[in-house]
């Protein structure tokens, strides 16, 4: 396949949605939503029986009535009548065909056979396909948003996401969007009776503006033609897969989302693993940790130093590093003994964690001798990470204006938080700052998200982004062997 035949699902000069509707709730509204919000720059050709006008542009009562060619058509319209829209699509020269209708290989062996004839026919027509039932692409870079994702939380950012299922992944980037977090390039790939993830694995690897690359998947179609091309993409740019349908009734559940057959676990991680694949743990994590991959310094050791604001942390962030694999080591006397030097009392523990909750900031602790305390601990040849937690009081700032002592605090939180989060780059290790808060729930972790430095709820998330970066160094410091 050539990969200019899969750009245009992403970099299209004009788009046909067929089936352009204004009605709420339908797939052909969602489609002109996204295309007219993010200002697509080139033709659109709203397309349906009815004519008039669909979101104030001329709407075609069919693809033949359109007077100029089309790169690329959307299509929304019940399986009976997609191989008609097919030779219209062919008529006015599509290239590709985005089709969303479903009830084909996933629903029943009718389906089956009429995915196989739509399949044949566009390659008559020299039309590739994406799906059928899919939920759309967008490629936010180029302002195209042909998808079915609220287009406003939506943040374009340097990572694609490949996914074989869609609206569990709009829901991730809703989720993201208060945190700035998200993908630039999105394909949804359904059923995938023509074009499949490794053809945009291989195309959106070789964009440069691609940093990383997220994929939800429930089966391989071509394990081998997959592997090789993973491979020489994760030497280039990490690529973090969840893969789904792992016990017999996830795959049955799979069997009738995608029509997929999925396979058996274990072969599936060892062989993803070998060519250098992260594997996520869990769906929740996914766009976070491609953020942390891209984004972090890389863990060059499996050493991780702890300063926490409540021992409690301190010692779960312990268990869940070590579980997985990292060391929580104690650190020298000589950097102890620094600790205290700054500030560090006899009753707070400086071994690893540190426990700066019980030094007491503002009191025993001023906020330049905590920034300094994690510049030591970073800085030393002890550690090769470090996780900064419990910062972050809840409260947002209506609920402060009139406790002029919370106030104070809260700027000197966010300063503290910044100020350390800086030293990542200062010394080129990962520093991630913790707080079971979410941006929603402290003005100081909201302020933080808005400045695009992450903060990260959950500790076995903490722990699970550390080690996979870890994974992820361990590959490529291989291939320079």
């Amino acid at each position: 396949m050539s990969k200019e035949e899969a750009r245009v699902f992403l970099w299209p000069r004009s788009v046909a949605v067929v089936g352009a509707s204004e009605t709420p709730g339908t797939w052909g509204s969602f489609v002109m939503e996204g295309l007219m919000k993010w200002k697509f720059p080139g033709p659109i050709y709203p397309v349906n029986r009815n004519g008039g006008t669909v979101y104030g542009l001329k709407c075609y009562r069919s693809l033949q009535d359109i007077p100029s060619r089309v790169e690329l058509a959307v299509v929304a319209v019940p399986r009976e009548e997609l191989e008609e829209t097919l030779e219209g699509c062919a008529w006015v020269g599509v290239k590709g065909m985005v089709i969303i209708s479903a009830g084909f290989g996933e629903a029943d062996e009718e389906g089956k056979v009429k995915e196989e004839n739509l399949a044949r026919l566009a390659r008559i027509h020299g039309i590739r396909l994406l799906g059928p039932n899919v939920s759309g692409t967008f490629n936010l870079h180029a302002s195209f948003n042909a998808s079915g994702s609220p287009a406003h939380y939506l943040v374009p950012t340097n990572l694609a996401a490949i996914c074989q299922g869609g609206y569990a992944f709009y829901d991730l980037l809703a989720a993201g969007g208060g945190r700035k977090m998200g993908v630039g390039w999105f394909v949804h790939t359904g059923n995938e009776c023509d074009l499949g993830v490794t053809d945009f694995l291989e195309l959106l690897g070789e964009e440069e503006e691609v940093q990383g690359i997220l994929m939800y998947l429930e089966t391989i179609r071509d394990p081998r033609r997959f592997l090789e091309v993973a491979r020489g993409v994760s030497e280039r740019k990490p690529i973090v897969v969840f893969k789904a349908g792992t016990t017999s009734a996830g795959a049955r559940a799979a069997l009738s989302h995608t029509g997929a057959l999925a396979g058996r676990p274990e072969i599936y991680r060892g062989a993803l693993t070998q060519a250098g694949v992260i594997l996520c743990p869990t769906m929740e994590l996914l766009i976070p940790l491609g953020h942390f991959l891209v984004e972090r310094p890389p863990m060059k050791g499996d050493r991780v130093a702890i300063m926490t604001m409540g021992g409690s942390w301190g010692v779960s962030l312990v268990d869940e590093l070590e579980g997985k694999g990292l060391m929580v080591p104690e650190l020298s006397s000589r950097l102890q003994g620094r600790l205290r030097e700054l500030g560090m009392p006899r009753r707070a523990s400086t071994k690893n964690p540190v426990d700066i909750g019980a030094a007491g900031i503002s009191y025993h602790l001023s906020l330049e001798n905590v920034v300094q305390m994690a510049r030591e601990i970073l800085g030393s040849e002890e550690v090769d990470g470090l996780i900064f937690h419990g910062l972050g009081r809840p409260g947002m700032a209506k609920d402060q204006a009139s406790d002029r002592a919370r106030g104070i605090f809260l700027s000197l939180e966010v300063r503290l938080m910044r100020e350390v989060q800086a030293l990542e780059k200062e010394l080129q290790k990962p520093v991630v700052i913790g707080c079971c808060l979410s941006p929603w729930e402290s003005q100081a972790v909201w302020d933080l998200n808005q400045e695009g430095i992450r903060t990260y709820q959950r500790l076995s998330d903490i722990a699970w982004n550390l080690v996979l970066a870890r994974q992820r160094e361990k590959f490529l410091s291989r291939l320079l062997r």
